[in-house]
């Protein structure tokens, strides 16, 4: 169980009562707060009274979001230390649950609790994150909580190594982060649920990974891994989603994470324009790779101003490696390709070519359909 460091008079208050001690700490606006896994103090009269809640009166309002969280230093081994702008209620937030993602291999996906000391104070909250791997970089987030169990949105993300003791000696260097990725922008995907995620970078290296990561409602999710500085991403149920990318390299360092871009569902579906178009795709082979020569035709009657094709590689062994004469993207078994600048019309009757190279593992089947734009197209 994570629990908070005892100060001052607030040490006295604990000596005479827990509960009572945290309730009236609550009600002055300041003092300490359970970390992730603490048991709230229950809330004091006197704070309903002043909040206006009559007996019987449910609290459904949650906490506001956890806003300006940052790393700060903290030398102990195996620590890690975040500090934040406090979250506000209605009637007062008990205490912070904090998470934590760091790579392994293979890479996980959910973002784990963690256990740390926190203090409140009227301007900001300190957390010393502790049980961590001294060395290690990790990614953070925190929710807050009030006494009825609401939740906040999480803040978003920071990065923090866990101190390790001693530190590396001079001039021996210590383990270096990536350079982080900017500019990180969101857009349509292929089709319904799908987004687009494109960023800009500095200083790859051959064991450069990005790493991008979304926000529901209710937590931060690592949404897969990307060798090009753009990828696609499975949508959920909800109409709002917010990102963000981090590098990693081969050992585990993660960079600073990217701007965070926020991707909200239309209220109502747009209808595709109709596309007519056709299809003739070319592969060759060989032992484990494979070059692929794509024909798109405009069969309609309108140019197509800006388009997008999209297909489904029929096995999971099948992957894209490097493409031309468009943006190529694979998201699990589905590669997209979108329109450069110079080649974004397609006049009636008008034909195209594309391309890229692939690998497999024995087995290269032609994938069965395609869409532009999302309308299906003929396959000759």
């Amino acid at each position: 169980m994570s629990y908070t460091r005892p100060r001052g008079a607030a040490l006295r208050g604990l000596l005479l009562g827990f509960c009572a001690a945290t309730a009236a700490v609550l009600a002055l606006g300041s003092g300490l707060t359970p970390a992730s896994g603490a048991v709230p103090a229950p809330a004091a009269p006197a704070v309903l009274a002043a909040a206006g809640a009559g007996a019987g009166a449910a609290d459904t309002t949650p906490p506001s979001e956890p806003v300006g969280l940052s790393p700060r230093n903290v030398y102990l081994n195996g620590v890690a230390g975040l500090t934040w702008t406090p979250s506000t209620d209605d009637v007062a937030v008990t205490g912070y649950e904090i998470f934590a993602w760091s790579y392994t291999s293979p890479a996980t996906t959910a973002f784990e609790p963690v256990q740390a000391y926190v203090n409140t104070f009227s301007t900001h909250v300190n957390a010393d994150v502790h049980g961590l791997t001294p060395g290690r970089a990790y990614l953070f987030y925190v929710v807050a909580v009030d006494a009825a169990g609401n939740r906040s949105k999480p803040s978003l993300l920071v990065q923090q190594r866990a101190m390790r003791e001693p530190p590396q000696p001079s001039p021996t260097p210590g383990p270096s982060n990536p350079s982080a990725p900017w500019d990180l922008r969101v857009g349509g995907g292929p089709g319904p649920g799908y987004v687009t995620l494109l960023w800009s970078y500095r200083d790859q290296t051959p064991t450069t990974v990005w790493v991008p990561f979304v926000r529901s409602s209710t937590d931060w999710t690592r949404a897969g891994d990307s060798t090009l500085p753009r990828t696609l991403v499975r949508l959920g149920t909800e109409s709002s989603y917010t990102f963000q990318v981090v590098a990693r390299d081969d050992v585990g360092n993660l960079s600073t994470p990217s701007n965070a871009a926020t991707w909200t569902a239309s209220t109502s579906t747009p209808t595709p324009a109709p596309v007519t178009c056709a299809i003739t795709y070319n592969a060759r082979s060989w032992a484990s790779g494979f070059t692929a020569d794509i024909t798109l035709k405009n069969t309609g009657t309108t140019p197509v101003d800006g388009w997008r094709l999209a297909f489904d590689f029929p096995t999971t062994t099948q992957h894209l490696t490097i493409g031309w004469s468009a943006t190529w993207t694979q998201s699990a078994a589905t590669v997209t390709a979108a329109n450069a600048s110079w080649n974004r019309t397609i006049a009636p009757g008008q034909s195209l070519r594309v391309g890229f190279t692939g690998t497999h593992t024995g087995n290269n089947p032609s994938p069965a359909s395609f869409t532009l734009n999302g309308g299906a197209c003929a396959v000759g």
